[in-house]
């Protein structure tokens, strides 16, 4: 931590711009989540709603444990503790923030989690994406759960290499949303098909 703490002082516009991107990213999650719901909502709405509000605690978890981000920065850098503290004292409160992190995120995996499980499952049963990435997804939102799990009853460490399913599948879901799209002509037929069922069920 005495190296981490020397590090984190020494690059401390570097630190900044890892909290900005992080921030960034949290800001992504929202509009990521609305786009899933109105593409999949067809398929079924209350599951895609359902899938909405798990991004959207995810998201809102994420963007409060960002705060544990800028903690060992102002640990290690504000006069009023490095007045106060001793450096191997102020090395102890840095780490225990810096913990904080992986916990705090690990908790809006969770909910993470059930929302690639559940945009999965819906993409699985649409006829306008691959199901193959719905399975990608599912694969996923099982991985995070169990390493989210992993952490919280301290178990055995799980091999980075599983890792890689989560990056995957997020990166092909999303490469085929920008270069390839939906297959059009079939999300149109069930959005007739949900429009029919709904005016035949006012009759």
């Amino acid at each position: 931590m005495a190296q981490t703490g020397t590090n984190i002082a020494a690059r401390e516009q570097l630190y900044r711009a890892g909290f900005t991107a992080a921030v960034v990213v949290v800001i992504c999650n929202l509009p990521l989540g609305l786009i899933l719901f109105e593409l999949l909502k067809v398929v079924n709405r209350r599951l895609a709603l359902l899938a909405l509000l798990f991004i959207v605690v995810a998201a809102t978890i994420e963007a409060v444990n960002v705060f544990n981000y800028m903690t060992p920065l102002f640990t290690l850098t504000l006069p009023e503790y490095t007045s106060a503290f001793r450096p191997n004292e102020l090395q102890a409160l840095a780490r225990g923030a810096n913990r904080l992190i992986g916990y705090g995120f690990s908790v809006s995996l969770t909910f993470f989690g059930v929302f690639c499980g559940l945009t999965g499952y819906l993409i699985i049963r649409s006829r306008f994406l691959p199901a193959t990435i719905g399975i990608l997804m599912v694969t996923a939102g099982v991985y995070y759960w169990i390493s989210s799990f992993v952490l919280f009853l301290a178990l055995p460490h799980i091999p980075d290499l599983f890792r890689w399913v989560t990056l995957i599948a997020e990166s092909t879901l999303a490469l085929w949303l920008l270069i390839v799209g939906v297959n059009e002509a079939k999300w149109r037929a069930q959005v007739q098909a949900l429009q029919s069922g709904g005016a035949q069920r006012q009759r």
